[in-house]
């Protein structure tokens, strides 16, 4: 394995990781979103703000999940 490869294994490894924590963080704010858009008495901007902080977490998933899929190819790409 060269040492391109073990670079390329790191960085997938730890994209792996922040994917992962960008996953957690979006169960978290979805949950919080549908707690507040059920509330009948949320205010209009809190359920704004956690609806933007889904949207959010939701693209910070999909940038890594492309990036990792880049380096993906990469790496099938030297073999």
């Amino acid at each position: 394995m060269s040492s391109l490869d073990l670079d390329l294994d790191g960085q997938i490894n730890h994209l792996e990781l922040e994917w992962r924590l960008a996953y957690d963080a979006s169960i978290v704010a979805r949950a919080e979103y549908q707690t507040l858009a059920a509330k009948s008495s949320a205010s209009v901007e809190l359920v704004d703000m956690a609806r933007e902080r889904l949207e959010r977490t939701e693209a910070k998933k999909a940038r890594i999940m492309a990036t990792l899929e880049r380096l993906e190819d990469r790496m099938l790409g030297q073999g």
